[in-house]
Parts: C-alpha cells; sequence; structure tokens
C-alpha cells in the first residue's frame, strides 16, 4: 500500500512540474497531397489541415494559367501576361509592352480595365500588388481595384528584389542604390531605409523576410566582397557579417524567426547563427544563379542537386526526398496556415504538412 502511495506521489510531482515543460519535439512532414499539373487531377484533399482546392488560387505550367475555381485553364490571347495572388482569388492579364491592365474574378469576370504601363506583382494575398515600372527605378503600389495605396509609389537606383509577407503583412523592397521599403499590407511604411549613406559605393543585390515579419536580411557588394545585414522590424541593425566568397549576383537564401540564415548558394549550403558559420555542405557540381530554399515557423527547405533537404529551426537535418531531375527546377510558397506549405515541379503541384 505505502509502494503505491509513493508511486501515486512520484507521478503527481513528475506530471505537475512537467505539464508546462516546452518540449524540443521534431517536426514530422508528409507529403499530404499531389496534383498533376498538365492532367487537371489529383488526390483526395487531406482531411486534416487546409484544403488545396480551395486554398491555392491556380498555377502556371507552360505559361498558361490554371484556375481551381473555374477548374480549367485560361483561354487568353498570347500577347497577354498573367499574374495572380496564390492565396487570393481573381487574375491580371497585361501586355509586356503595353498601357493596359485588365482584373477578372475567379469565375473570369471582368472586374476593371486600366491605363497602367507597369508590371504587376500580386505575391501571395494581393495586398499590396505591387506594379513595376519599365525602367525598375520605381514601384507603384495598388490594391485589387486597382488604386494607388499607402506611399501610393517607392524610388530608387534600380529594383534588385523583394518578398512578400507570406502572413499577409506586406511586403520588402531593395533596390540596388540601398534603398529599402518595409510595408504593411496597406501599402503604408513601416520603415524606409537609405542604406548607401552608411555603405557608399555598396551594390545592394538580395533581401528575405523572416515568417514573422520580425527580421530582414540584406545582401550587398562592396568591392571584391559579399555582406550580410540583418534589420529588425523597425529598421535597426542586428547583426552584420562577411561571406567568405564574392558573388557577383543575386543570391538565395531565407531568414527565420531567430534571424538565423540558409543560404543555397551555387556552390554549397550553408547555414548562420548570430552572424557565424554553423556548417557547410560543399555541391558536387556548380549550380546556376536561381537555387531553390524556403523557410517556416518550423523549417527550413532547400533543393541540392536534385534532393530536397528538410532542416529544423536550429539547422540540423529532419529528412531528405529524391527529386527527379526531369521535374526541376521547383519552387515552394507558403499556405494559409502555418503547418502547410507547397512545391510545385514541372508536372506535379505538392501539399507538405507539419506534424
Amino acid at each position: 500500500m505505502w509502494q503505491t502511495i509513493v508511486y501515486s506521489i512520484i507521478f503527481f510531482l513528475l506530471f505537475y512540474f512537467g505539464w508546462d515543460v516546452d518540449l524540443n519535439l521534431v517536426p514530422n512532414i508528409r507529403e499530404t497531397w499531389v496534383w498533376n499539373s498538365e492532367g487537371r487531377f489529383g488526390t483526395a484533399s487531406p482531411k486534416i489541415g487546409e484544403d488545396p482546392l480551395k486554398t491555392i488560387n491556380g498555377y502556371k505550367i507552360g505559361g498558361r494559367y490554371y484556375s481551381f475555381r473555374t477548374g480549367k485553364f485560361l483561354e487568353a490571347d498570347p500577347k497577354y501576361l498573367i499574374d495572380f495572388p496564390l492565396l487570393a482569388n481573381g487574375y491580371l492579364l497585361y501586355e509586356k509592352i503595353g498601357d493596359e491592365v485588365n482584373f477578372f474574378s475567379d469565375s473570369g469576370e471582368l472586374f476593371w480595365k486600366k491605363p497602367i504601363n507597369s508590371y504587376p506583382r500580386s505575391g501571395y494575398f494581393a495586398s499590396p500588388v505591387l506594379y513595376l515600372s519599365g525602367d525598375n527605378n520605381t514601384v507603384f503600389l495598388m490594391d485589387e481595384s486597382g488604386n494607388r495605396v499607402g506611399k501610393s509609389e517607392l524610388n530608387g537606383r534600380f529594383l534588385t528584389d523583394y518578398q512578400f509577407d507570406s502572413k499577409n503583412k506586406g511586403a520588402i523592397v531593395l533596390f540596388s542604390g540601398g534603398e529599402i521599403y518595409r510595408l504593411d499590407e496597406k501599402g503604408n511604411s513601416l520603415f524606409e531605409k537609405d542604406l548607401s549613406k552608411d555603405k557608399m559605393d555598396s551594390f545592394f543585390k538580395s533581401v528575405a523576410l523572416s515568417p514573422n515579419g520580425k527580421f530582414v536580411a540584406i545582401h550587398y557588394s562592396l568591392l571584391d566582397k559579399d555582406f550580410i545585414l540583418i534589420l529588425d522590424e523597425v529598421g535597426k541593425r542586428v547583426e552584420e557579417f562577411t561571406l567568405p566568397k564574392f558573388y557577383p549576383h543575386k543570391l538565395y537564401f531565407v531568414i527565420g524567426n531567430d534571424g538565423s540564415i540558409l543560404f543555397n548558394l551555387p556552390d554549397s549550403l550553408s547555414f548562420y547563427q548570430n552572424g557565424e558559420l554553423v556548417w557547410e555542405k560543399t555541391k558536387s557540381k556548380q549550380g546556376g544563379v536561381y537555387q531553390s530554399v524556403f523557410v517556416t515557423d518550423f523549417v527550413y527547405v532547400a533543393l541540392s542537386e536534385a534532393e530536397i533537404h528538410f532542416y529544423n529551426v536550429n539547422g540540423n537535418l529532419l529528412r531528405t526526398k529524391r527529386i527527379p531531375p526531369s521535374e526541376l527546377p521547383v519552387r515552394f510558397f507558403s499556405g494559409k496556415i502555418d503547418s502547410a506549405f507547397y512545391m510545385q515541379s514541372k508536372s506535379d503541384l505538392m501539399q507538405l504538412q507539419i506534424f
């Protein structure tokens, strides 16, 4: 009897003091849905998480736009290009060299037509839509109705990079001259800076925004050296460090919610924390400039030599997945819920969920 009482007390104490412990659980990543882009068929929507058929607007394959709302490819004049928000409704038709933009509803009804001679980029939720000028020195900010919003326009010395917030909280825009703008979902400025004031003769090439919107990482070059500058949500400097090599082009990298960075470089994968190199994996073959890399609140994802690598927030490898070379290149994008994201290859669209 006394033995039972002692065991009960020990169990109670363990349960009581362990109840509020933050356990470092390993994320489990599963493929929960696959869709053949050309054939327009796929597996059943997952019973848990989000329904991709109701979440994703559509996709492009071979220059053609397929809408999940209508269940068919759009028949449009080849002179028009198509832009659409990944996780919202409707699409835009515009000419590469033209002065008109047309917005259609998800059912194909023309909502508006306006004399705009800039190129639209809608991002995830079309809030705001970035309209890029032909000389790349101005970005106009508009809403879904084609009306100016927030700051109305951003000016700089040649646009080099931008990224939309995956949680519908605006965007980050970078010009090569060092002009950087962090915008909210209504196009208002959260912060804006001219980085060239402190870094004269630098060339600013690449930018990344953390999933929680708390950090911005900027890649720039000065003479024959590459640097990374990290800012917080109000534009204050957090960290700055030098990369071991010089790259004369944009780099593909992501920054996590704690400020750690995963680089997918043409010749290597590398992971940095607090400005220090944690690990580096050299690729056996030199790749092109574009290298697929992605981050969520829970995992980092990178494509390296026809193999997808999944890492936890500390940069530890969770699993790998082989991709046939015929399916390359691939890209990743967020879902509406934090635990779901998507991969698009040449012929398939896949949902992955984190459990």
